[in-house]
């Protein structure tokens, strides 16, 4: 949409879409997506799934989004948005809350590296606090006046403490190498490594060539697997 050069232009063209798009979603959450269209004999009438990346999302969100992002996923509708800081989203509505309303609308978060301490927050607030044990090694000696038999005592001990911490805190996120993210999908954190590819030359002319790599360093525990003995042409088994 161009919103580098002119991001007025793009906004408004950017909320259009979402109207038109939540508009969209509400006939087919009603009728179906095959409304007014001819229905051929063995449709099945599934809704299609419908994916939206919204790439720069601060640039194009506007109050057009939010009944979208509420209501459309029983349309089908799947939303992607990326986007820096959670300050981008509240500068863009100035507003706080209607900022909240929008991020509430999004269930999972992948997130990389940020330097905005209160965007790290938006994933680590939903984490709980875990018991992290602590071990402590105590040393000393003392003195026996009196006693010609001993001239000193000593002893060490170990004591074992528990202390709540949260389970990831936001520096973690801030300091977090290229390549590397946190993921919190359906109530559960995951670490993501993202491979790094250098360049074009760096990548297989084949997929075979990947599973050919497969067979000779993967190892599995499960019995039932059997990718392995897969055709080596892959497109024809496909």
């Amino acid at each position: 949409l161009d919103a580098l050069s002119d991001p007025e232009v793009a906004s408004a063209v950017g909320c259009s879409m979402f109207a038109d798009l939540t508009s969209t979603a509400g006939t087919i959450y009603k009728f179906g997506s095959d409304h007014g269209l001819f229905v051929y004999e063995g449709a099945d009438g599934k809704k299609r799934k419908v994916c939206l990346h919204l790439d720069e999302f601060n640039e194009l969100v506007g109050k057009e989004f939010v009944p979208m992002a509420n209501k459309a996923g029983g349309a089908g509708f799947q939303l992607t948005a990326y986007t820096q800081t959670m300050s981008d989203i509240i500068a863009r509505f100035g507003d706080r809350a209607r900022a909240g309303q929008v991020i509430g609308n999004l269930g999972s978060i992948i997130m990389l590296r940020v330097k905005e301490l209160e965007t790290a927050e938006l994933l680590t607030s939903q984490l709980p606090e875990v018991d992290v044990n602590l071990i402590g090694l105590h040393s000393g000696t003392s003195d026996t006046p009196g006693n010609p038999d001993v001239d000193f005592q000593s002893r060490t001990e170990q004591r074992l403490t528990s202390q709540r911490v949260p389970l990831l805190h936001p520096g973690d996120l801030t300091r977090l190498p290229k390549g590397q993210a946190f993921a919190f999908i359906g109530g559960k954190l995951f670490k993501l490594r993202l491979p790094m590819l250098n360049d074009e030359k760096s990548l297989p002319k084949d997929i075979s060539i990947i599973a050919n790599a497969m067979r000779k360093q993967y190892r599995s525990s499960a019995n039932n697997e059997n990718w392995a003995r897969m055709p080596d042409r892959w497109s024809e088994a496909a």
